[in-house]
């Protein structure tokens, strides 16, 4: 089926018609809304692909460092609480140094942004809360002559 404007040309030769024409303005409207709803599909599309792309590469590169970290604050958290559980009772300083350390060590005070380089890596490769908990659990260990490997 051929549509022709008013010159007799046909106006499916151009899928997305000419904006200036004078066409039959129904297929026109029809026209503009498929261009924007192509547009608008093509856009979102692009924007979910990049982040998926960006996800991908910047989990693959963070993976390690955040497994690491979660290894490590695993440590100091069990170690500190079979501590706490056979020393506690005589020791508050261990008790609230286990309470404070299981709120220090939370997952979003481990991860905040500020703590990291602007790529993502830990300045000096030192994190200044697992480190200072590590420090501490050691001298605990040490206190109660705990081995730890």
């Amino acid at each position: 089926m051929a549509v022709d404007d008013e010159q007799g040309n046909n106006m499916l030769d151009d899928v997305w018609g000419s904006d200036g024409d004078e066409v039959v303005p129904d297929l026109t409207q029809d026209l503009r809304k498929l261009r924007d709803n192509h547009s608008k599909r093509g856009y979102l599309d692009g924007i979910v692909s990049a982040k998926d792309e960006n996800l991908q590469t910047g989990f693959n590169a963070s993976f390690p460092l955040g497994s690491e970290l979660g290894m490590r604050v695993g440590k100091i958290i069990g170690r500190l609480q079979g501590l706490e559980y056979r020393y506690g009772g005589d020791d508050t300083q261990l008790t609230e140094d286990f309470v404070k350390a299981k709120q220090e060590l939370r997952i979003d005070k481990i991860l905040t942004k500020s703590i990291f380089d602007p790529e993502y890596n830990l300045p000096e490769g030192k994190h200044p809360t697992v480190d200072k908990w590590e420090e501490l659990t050691n001298t605990y260990c040490k206190k109660y002559n705990v081995t730890t490997k």
